[in-house]
């Protein structure tokens, strides 16, 4: 092939394309905002945002089970920017449930498998944890009276507090201090670190994560609707 035509097929070949795809992989058992039993982590809200994140940078992001030779690690890492915070926080029954987090001791209370907040609940106020597949079935459970607060990141349960079908069921207990959860993105090579940093930080990166933390708050929300439409049915 001549090297003028070579380099023409270059320059038309999109970078991304030339660029392997790097490889994110998730550390720790907690996925936020997870709305269904059988919902993948390479389909919910974490890969969601890889793929916000891979467009802004024009590289395309493999999420990977192993975290050997990764290039990204997301979720619980000790540096990096953060991509998702929250509180914990208590949802309970509007009139009979409980007040306040110590009216939890020796009490059952619903939560997502791998949730930070368990060992907080257990640990501080003597709570007994029942866990769930997905945050929607976590608040399922307190509908069915399997436990007496379900407990989650305080940043959807306010959300979903406010919903007309959880007015029974939308008292939130006392925000707690020195009980936040923050996840982070974690690069190895510097350069791609500090593109990351630019992008997160940037508005549109904000806005970004904001479209994508609330379509996945109304996942969460929208799930659990259906599934307690399906229990009604029974």
């Amino acid at each position: 092939m001549p090297c003028l035509l070579r380099l023409m097929l270059v320059l038309i070949v999109p970078i991304r394309v030339l660029a392997a795809p790097l490889e994110a992989v998730p550390v720790g058992d907690y996925r936020p905002l997870k709305a269904a039993e059988t919902e993948l982590v390479a389909e919910g809200f974490e890969a969601s945002w890889l793929a916000g994140l891979a467009e802004a940078l024009g590289r395309d992001i493999a999420l990977v089970d192993t975290p050997a030779q990764t290039d990204l690690r997301i979720g619980a890492v000790a540096s990096g920017p953060s991509y998702y915070s929250s509180d914990v926080g208590a949802l309970t029954a509007a009139e009979a449930g409980p007040t306040d987090w110590a009216d939890l001791a020796d009490k059952p209370f619903c939560i997502t498998a791998g949730s930070p907040h368990s060992a907080i609940v257990v640990s501080r106020f003597g709570g007994i944890a029942r866990v769930y597949p997905s945050a929607a079935q976590a608040l399922i459970g307190l509908k069915l009276g399997e436990c007496q607060a379900v407990v989650d990141d305080r940043l959807l349960l306010q959300q979903i507090a406010v919903l007309p079908e959880w007015r029974r069921y939308n008292r939130l207990l006392p925000e707690l201090e020195e009980a936040t959860l923050t996840l982070r993105i974690e690069a190895e090579d510097a350069t791609l670190r500090q593109q990351i940093e630019q992008i997160i930080s940037s508005d549109q990166g904000q806005r970004t994560l904001a479209e994508i933390t609330q379509h996945w708050i109304d996942e969460v929300a929208f799930q659990a609707y259906v599934l307690a439409e399906t229990l009604d049915c029974h």
